[in-house]
């Protein structure tokens, strides 16, 4: 009894060790696979910078007016799983899910956490950011690890066991565009896997040769959905025993019509107007606000500051490599691992130049996918 209950304890003990390296050995290798940032100024930030009696004021009577700058960098980690999400969504939707680039978006993860990590190296360290990421980090990881495994050796035999996909191949596909777009505004903690491993369940199996890949797939990501359902329960229990609630509005203050710009803007108003300064407006946050600002900008707004902040991260999708404009430093740029004829920019923008900046951007080819907005 005394050496089998041994045995567990070392088992149990190798797990956590295993567990503990993934973000040690994560971040040594992203920090040792990228390279420093540019350290001058950001163009368009000194300038024209607002009067310092106007930000004492909106400070002190808006609450949650000044948001930490940090968290435009730190928060890209997060989006950047979102995003895997969605390439592997746009990959199975036509092809097996064991060719999908698992192990480079495991890598690319950890690059990007070194890379924002550089970004905000001259902010007080952010403790409860960086132990978010740590553990996301470490769980998009094994999640991807486990899933690379799995699909290249039992998921592949079964495939060509069948011959062809099977209804719950589709099914899946389906959830994970599904999932994919839920994440664009909604934590992942909160999305409805009870339903959808009960949907998985439903589905009448195929015939003959094809049964033996859906009985596979209704184990394999019936046991899957439920894991993730009770460890999201874990961690929507963890949060609100321990986390103020996500703020999901960004007060924004802008030059120009801003009133009539606005207007008509879903859950978006004037919060307090300067006069001949602009005004303050509050709007949603994520990929409402993203999707937001280049309507602003085409109707005459002028940014000064976002969350009390004047400089801003965004990321932009393009055909190639981009030039970045004055008024914007790069961060990283590389080809998506499951689709090489896309790339992704990452850019620190002047919040005071976004008018000029992002139109500069989309004449030379690039789409804005997201203002990652503290």
């Amino acid at each position: 009894m005394f050496r089998l209950i041994w045995r567990f304890v070392r088992v149990l003990f190798a797990i956590v060790l295993l567990i503990a390296i993934i973000p040690v050995a994560g971040l040594a290798y992203g920090i040792l696979t990228t390279g420093p940032l540019p350290n001058t100024p950001l163009a368009g930030v000194p300038e024209n910078a607002p009067a310092p009696r106007i930000q004492e004021r909106l400070a002190s009577e808006i609450p949650g007016y000044k948001r930490p700058e940090d968290s435009t960098w730190l928060t890209y980690p997060e989006w950047a799983i979102v995003y895997a999400a969605r390439e592997y969504a746009t990959h199975v939707a036509t092809n097996s899910p064991s060719s999908f680039p698992y192990w480079s978006y495991i890598g690319r993860f950890w690059q990007d956490y070194a890379i924002v990590i550089r970004a905000a190296e001259q902010y007080p360290f952010n403790t409860a950011n960086h132990v978010m990421l740590t553990v996301i980090g470490t769980s998009h990881t094994i999640e991807n690890a486990i899933q690379s495994i799995y699909e290249n050796t039992v998921g592949r035999t079964t495939r060509i066991v069948a011959g062809a996909p099977v209804e719950e191949d589709r099914y899946q596909a389906d959830v994970a565009a599904e999932y994919a777009a839920f994440l664009d505004q909604i934590p992942w903690y909160r999305f409805d896997n009870k339903s959808k491993r009960a949907g998985l369940w439903n589905i009448e199996p195929a015939r003959g040769a094809g049964a033996v890949r859906s009985w596979e797939r209704k184990l394999a990501f019936g046991l899957s959905y439920s894991v993730k359902q009770v460890y999201a329960k874990i961690i929507r229990t963890g949060l609100q025993a321990s986390s103020d609630p996500a703020l999901l509005d960004i007060h924004v203050w802008a030059t120009g019509p801003v009133a009539d710009a606005i207007a008509g803007e879903a859950g978006t108003r004037i919060e307090m107007n300067l006069a001949d300064d602009g005004a303050v407006f509050v709007t949603p946050r994520y990929q409402v606000f993203t999707e937001m600002v280049p309507r602003l900008i085409s109707r005459g707004i002028r940014f000064v500051e976002i969350g009390g902040n004047d400089e801003i991260m965004a990321t932009m999708l393009s055909d190639g490599l981009m030039t970045p404009p004055e008024g914007s430093q790069l961060l990283f740029a590389y080809p998506l691992p499951a689709d090489p004829k896309v790339w992704r920019t990452g850019l620190t923008l002047a919040v005071r130049r976004l008018h000029t900046v992002l139109p500069e951007l989309e004449k030379s080819g690039g789409r804005l996918e997201h203002l990652y907005d503290y």
